[in-house]
């Protein structure tokens, strides 16, 4: 089932039989359920994260706060540093963590409409 997730899995074809869940179950296709969050509880922190620090001016930041860590070669406080990337990285997360949950109240309202299923025909 994950395969049929990835990008660039192409189905050469599919058989389903109408009114026989069995038979297509079988099959174990992928449901039809929308999800277009990106992130959930668990997965929240790292991979913002790790999107944030793609950043090119984030990982500049990151690599600065490293060098002024190293009391031979910096002339300022780590705190200069920390507090703007802090900052940065916080806005940047509340933004995101903002928009995932509007994407899974939408995902969830799409989900949960009230549709029409044929059992045996009816």
């Amino acid at each position: 089932r994950w395969s049929q997730c990835q990008p660039g899995y192409f189905e050469v074809e599919r058989k389903v039989k109408a009114n026989d869940r069995e038979y297509n179950e079988k099959f174990q296709y992928a449901d039809n359920r929308i999800h277009t969050s990106k992130y959930n509880i668990l997965t929240f922190l790292p991979i913002n994260l790790f999107e944030q620090f793609q950043r090119v001016a984030n990982a500049y930041f990151l690599f600065l706060l490293i060098l002024q860590l190293i009391p031979e070669i910096s002339s300022l406080t780590w705190f200069t540093t920390i507090v703007p990337l802090v900052l940065v990285i916080t806005m940047t997360a509340v933004k995101d963590a903002t928009d995932d949950c509007f994407r899974h109240k939408s995902d969830n309202q799409v989900n949960n409409r009230q549709s029409e299923v044929l059992i045996d025909g009816k």
